[in-house]
């Protein structure tokens, strides 16, 4: 079982299609070029894109709170989870190679844009070159992969949109958020695709929640503290299929969290994270014992780790 594709992150799933072509009768004669459906992605656990972003903007502000504040952190949950979700899943749920099986390219005069031009010619051999390539967007990608290609350019137009108005610091780091997911369907749902889904989910997220507030690029710290709890979001990420590895790349990261904020003089901070992490420990060993399975072992520990998010998070200094 593949945990990153059994327990998904986001909370909710945003869906962009066009109405069914095979169906007249229901489509409208005027209306709407695009549909938007918003429903629950009901994952089993509340890691993901929207603990994550909380915690950048507590990072950012601490305990502060504003109506302004409010309004940008709702904002950035907008962005980092619905909206980067739909891009993500775009990408990483497409099949982007079906288009190419099965398609026999066999240019005849009947392709041609120009059809009088004498076979063989310069004119006729470029004439079947670009009406073949027509031929095949609109007989092979189009019906095979056009609804998701619609899905990442509308969600990237929008994701571009709220960053933007968020501010420059979110709107760079949107543009490098959108770089992860293309990655992460190259390189599949293990080994590097899962890094990328990672620092997708977390590590950004968690940047943008702190750069929707602060509306400059986060500090050092905050930035470090967003790759260990990527890091550890990876490793657990693998605690289905390779248990031994997912928990050893958590531990390794919230080790070294946990020693970066004694250095920042955050003792109560690291010695909380400390306490949260022997309590993980302790349920790694359930889990080793083969008395529980991956779901229930990251349904109890999500909690110790959400708690280091929030904890870490405030041990930023401001």
């Amino acid at each position: 079982m593949d945990i990153g594709h059994k327990i998904p992150c986001l909370k909710f799933s945003l869906m962009l299609h066009s109405p069914p072509m095979d169906s007249p009768m229901l489509r409208p004669a005027v209306g709407r070029r695009v549909a938007l459906e918003l429903r629950p992605a009901r994952p089993l656990t509340w890691l993901g894109p929207i603990a994550a972003t909380i915690c950048g903007a507590l990072a950012a502000s601490g305990l502060v709170v504003s109506g302004e504040l409010l309004l940008r952190v709702a904002i950035a949950i907008l962005l980092t989870d619905p909206i980067l979700g739909a891009w993500r899943a775009a990408w990483v749920n497409t099949d982007w190679r079906r288009p190419m099986q099965g398609w026999e390219a066999t240019p005849t005069r009947a392709w041609m844009l120009v059809p009088y031009a004498r076979l063989g010619s310069p004119a006729a051999r470029f004439s079947q070159w670009l009406s073949s390539r027509a031929k095949f967007w609109r007989e092979a990608v189009m019906p095979q992969v056009g609804q998701s290609i619609s899905t990442i350019i509308f969600t990237a137009l929008i994701a571009l949109s709220i960053a933007l108005a968020l501010g420059t610091a979110t709107f760079i780091l949107t543009l490098i958020a959108l770089v992860f997911a293309p990655l992460e369907s190259e390189f599949g749902r293990t080994g590097a695709g899962r890094w990328a889904r990672a620092f997708s989910e977390i590590g950004m997220a968690w940047l943008l929640g702190d750069a929707a507030i602060s509306q400059v690029l986060p500090p050092f710290d905050s930035a470090l503290m967003a790759v260990l709890f990527a890091m550890t979001y990876r490793g657990l990420l693998s605690i289905a299929s390779r248990p031994n590895l997912g928990v050893t790349i958590a531990n390794i990261a919230q080790i070294a969290l946990i020693v970066f904020l004694v250095t920042r003089g955050a003792v109560i901070n690291a010695v909380i994270l400390a306490l949260a992490l022997g309590a993980q420990v302790l349920w790694q060993a359930v889990m080793r014992e083969g008395r529980q399975d991956a779901a229930a072992f990251l349904g109890r520990v999500q909690w110790f780790v959400l708690l280091a998010m929030v904890v870490a998070a405030l041990g930023v200094p401001h």
